[in-house]
């Protein structure tokens, strides 16, 4: 029952903070990018995880609606902290970027004969 009822408001919520914490600053714009991918790929993750754990599904709705309701305070904190925006999508970035290396090399490591 989850996917599409978590994947679909973690990408979206994913990349409104993306937009609301990078957006302000013309140099951090190409980092909304990463943002969007983490709530597409580790959206993805997510909802698969909330399959099995119900209280995980409340979470990250709980998430959403948090983003959805109260934009401003995430607004007003990416556009006074050009430095702390460009420290969360790069650690956003990271964990993207491990998750992805740890799933391919676990992948690569079911075919090997």
């Amino acid at each position: 029952m989850p996917g599409m009822a978590v994947h679909g408001p973690l990408i979206l919520a994913s990349s409104l903070v993306g937009f609301f914490l990078c957006w302000p600053h013309a140099v951090l714009r190409p980092l909304t990018i990463i943002r969007v991918l983490a709530g597409l790929y580790l959206g993805r993750d997510i909802a698969v995880l909330c399959h099995y754990n119900g209280l995980l599904t409340l979470v990250s709705w709980g998430a959403s609606v948090l983003v959805f309701i109260k934009p401003a305070p995430i607004v007003r904190f990416g556009a006074s902290h050009i430095v702390i925006s460009a420290l969360l999508s790069a650690a956003v970035g990271a964990v993207l970027f491990l998750v992805a290396f740890a799933m391919s090399r676990e992948a690569g490591r079911d075919k090997a004969p």
